[in-house]
């Protein structure tokens, strides 16, 4: 476990050793968990909110979709998108950052942000992994001048607002299998049916994380959400970056785009490809009253920070559907669970 010295925090740079150590350990472990990235007041703050939020989707009174998909008492719920809860420490980082461009390059981009709910009494999720290979194949590989097994091009950033520990849920992790390259080109990201490779890689290890640490996470190691034997809900938010590289909204590598496609997604680094293969607007929505967040620190490190902001009478509704093209829906009226 590393940690952020006073100097870094004021410099907004990790010293190269540290750094380095870092990515390394992604590289070939998967993750890297940080200490004292983000204030203690502002996890208890945005802790704060999230329960609230936790309680008034737990009294509209049904089970969510995510839970239907994965496992009872995991939720993957929106975090507030208007001030004060938006934080320059959690979308504008450049300690954060500073890892990111380390592992993914300049040019990476902000892809996700969100939060993962785990209430008492939940259950276990499947053994699972959340991103795909990129490539594919050694051949596939080599031609884009990369290694087997291939690099991750997305990095997901789990930001703990409280400790996190083995009584309240705390992930269960395979280190080192996102090295394991016989799932590359599987179509399911469930590794329930294989015990074989299971036991390959047992065994497993919890992600423990300290209030205001963040572990960096490769997110194609297998983990799974296990029971929260605690009697409050644990919650920890999610910010996922992607290569620069990757030209789909949902941060897939696309191989063999067309020349007038990359054209326009370079010139306009909002532009994403679509699941219908259409170009459209793929930046993540907040609220107008937060656009200074996303300038509050500089950037240091080439990070497109991918916000589009949603002006009055519109509203962001981070209740609902957290997993389409902006994280969130955009309303008209008022902000709340509702049927979506």
């Amino acid at each position: 476990m590393y940690e952020i010295s006073e100097q870094e925090r004021r410099s907004g740079r990790i010293s190269p050793d540290t750094l380095e150590s870092i990515i390394r350990d992604v590289q070939r472990e998967g993750y890297a968990v940080v200490k004292n990235v983000v204030p203690r007041e502002t996890c208890s703050f945005l802790n704060e909110s999230i329960l609230e939020d936790v309680a008034r989707v737990r009294a509209f009174g049904r089970v969510t979709q995510h839970e239907m998909n994965t496992a009872l008492g995991h939720l993957q719920l929106g975090i507030r998108r208007y001030a004060p809860y938006v934080k320059p420490e959690l979308v504008a980082n450049p300690l954060v950052e500073c890892v990111v461009a380390g592992v993914l390059g300049r040019g990476a981009w902000l892809g996700f942000y969100s939060g993962n709910i785990n209430c008492p009494g939940s259950a276990s999720q499947p053994l699972h992994f959340d991103r795909p290979f990129s490539w594919k194949t050694p051949a596939d590989a080599s031609r884009d001048g990369k290694s087997w097994p291939p690099p991750t091009t997305t990095l997901s950033c789990s930001v703990a607002l409280q400790d996190i520990t083995e009584a309240n849920g705390a992930t269960e992790i395979y280190p080192g299998t996102h090295r394991e390259t016989e799932v590359a080109q599987w179509s399911s990201n469930r590794i329930a049916d294989r015990p074989d490779l299971i036991r390959k890689w047992a065994p497993s290890l919890r992600m423990e994380i300290p209030a205001g640490g963040v572990c960096f996470r490769d997110p194609r190691m297998w983990h799974r959400g296990v029971p929260n034997q605690a009697t409050t809900a644990r919650a920890m938010i999610a910010v996922t970056y992607h290569s620069g590289r990757c030209k789909h909204w949902r941060g897939l590598y696309l191989r063999n785009l067309e020349p007038e496609i990359v054209k326009r997604c370079v010139e306009d680094p909002a532009v994403r490809v679509m699941d219908d293969g259409t170009l459209a607007d793929g930046r993540l929505f907040f609220q107008s009253d937060v656009r200074e967040v996303f300038d509050a620190s500089p950037n240091l490190y080439g990070i497109y920070r991918n916000a589009r902001f949603v002006e009055e009478p519109e509203r962001v509704n981070h209740f609902l559907d957290a997993h389409t093209v902006g994280g969130a829906r955009v309303v008209r009226g008022d902000v709340s669970p509702g049927e979506g």
